[in-house]
């Protein structure tokens, strides 16, 4: 399934649709049909498909549904909508696999897509996750609910090729059944997140923002020093349950840390390190770090 995803020509954004045409067409075409004769009708209707997808999808807020009445589509659940970076999607099931992971450019655009499989079977459904996108540096976190395993970690490694990736990581989870991982960015960007059934994908689609990138100050952090991944992490984001805009992320050299937000001025970051040790939520003492917007994370040593 890998391999002919990345084999197949198609447009932006839909590679995840156009992906499972062709796949039903296979099985729906007779084996005596000589393969040039399927290749030709299956171009000309997928086509004639994804050209009324592209103009109706952003102007017509009931074709997303009707899309799982045409024959060799799979279905498109939901576009996302986020809410202050964060949008969540899926249904709740147990047992599986966030299996693999696929990068496509098209244009001046890129699309991930996350696959799901059951028990070495393509999963029909996506798990219940959760998408969070933040900045300083621009990070997207995704969490999956009732992963047990998490065979796509390999394909980080492809996807720190892309143009506009500069990191793939995993972050550690206390949860036995949450898998969670970050994608860090090297510029500003534009995105948009599609959640699929028949097969289980979830498409991210993301696009340079070269204004947004210019405007951006400087900020400061809110942050535990810098550790190996593992239970501190952990540990440390428990310890701030209730505290907002908490996030694990790695620092510029490989090591890991917990900040607990990022602030306009220094002034206000120290109010909120004193109001933290105040109330002695964590164990371990609390920095301020000033931050670019472009900048991986400095490495600070626990003192």
């Amino acid at each position: 399934m890998k391999q002919a995803y990345h084999d197949i020509e198609i447009p932006a954004e839909l590679a995840a649709v156009t992906q499972q045409a062709i796949e039903r067409g296979k099985n729906q075409r007779k084996r005596t049909i000589t393969r040039n004769r399927w290749m030709k009708t299956m171009s000309a209707s997928t086509a004639a498909v994804l050209a009324l997808f592209v103009i109706s999808v952003n102007t017509m807020p009931s074709f997303a549904s009707s899309l799982e009445d045409v024959p060799g589509l799979g279905k498109l659940v939901k576009i996302l909508q986020f809410n202050k970076g964060s949008a969540e999607g899926g249904t709740i099931q147990d047992s599986t696999d966030v299996s693999f992971i696929t990068i496509r450019q098209q244009g001046n655009s890129e699309t991930i897509t996350l696959n799901f499989t059951k028990q070495n079977q393509t999963q029909e459904k996506v798990n219940a996750f959760h998408v969070k996108f933040t900045e300083y540096p621009n990070t997207m976190t995704f969490s999956v609910g009732g992963a047990r395993a998490f065979s796509a970690v390999k394909d980080f490694e492809t996807l720190k090729k892309s143009e506009y990736i500069q990191d793939a990581y995993e972050i550690i989870t206390l949860d036995d059944s949450l898998i969670r991982f970050n994608v860090t960015f090297n510029k500003a960007i534009t995105y948009d997140v599609k959640e699929y059934a028949d097969p289980a994908q979830v498409v991210i689609t993301i696009t340079p923002d070269d204004a947004k990138d210019k405007q951006r100050q400087p900020v400061y952090s809110l942050r535990t020093a810098s550790h190996p991944y593992g239970e501190t992490q952990g540990a440390a984001e428990e310890a701030l349950l209730g505290w907002e805009n908490i996030r694990i992320l790695k620092d510029k050299e490989g090591t890991f840390f917990v900040e607990a937000g990022y602030y306009a001025t220094e002034t206000e970051a120290r109010a909120k390190l004193k109001q933290l040790e105040e109330q002695g939520v964590i164990g371990e003492r609390m920095y301020v770090e000033e931050r670019e917007p472009m900048q991986l994370p400095k490495v600070i040593s626990p003192e």
